[in-house]
């Protein structure tokens, strides 16, 4: 089973996948990368699972996806 935005992704409106570098969609709240320093704009899950994170001591809990690509280059 699948699920029907995972079919018809253009007739979902309002659905943004990942951070971006601007306020859209559900992407409303914002997170610092913690490696380029850049804002960014995420959903709330997201939002809440930084938080958590932070308050259990991780000192960089959201990483924006190129950083996290150039880290997974550098650690290979």
């Amino acid at each position: 089973m699948r699920l029907r935005s995972t079919l018809n992704p253009e007739e979902q409106t309002n659905v943004v996948e990942g951070p971006t570098r601007y306020r859209t969609g559900p992407n409303q709240s914002e997170l610092v990368c913690g490696f380029c320093y850049q804002a960014y704009y995420v959903d709330d899950v997201t939002f809440l699972k930084a938080v958590s994170a932070l308050e259990e001591g991780i000192d960089n809990p959201f990483v924006c996806d190129e950083c996290e690509e150039d880290y997974e280059e550098i650690s290979h």
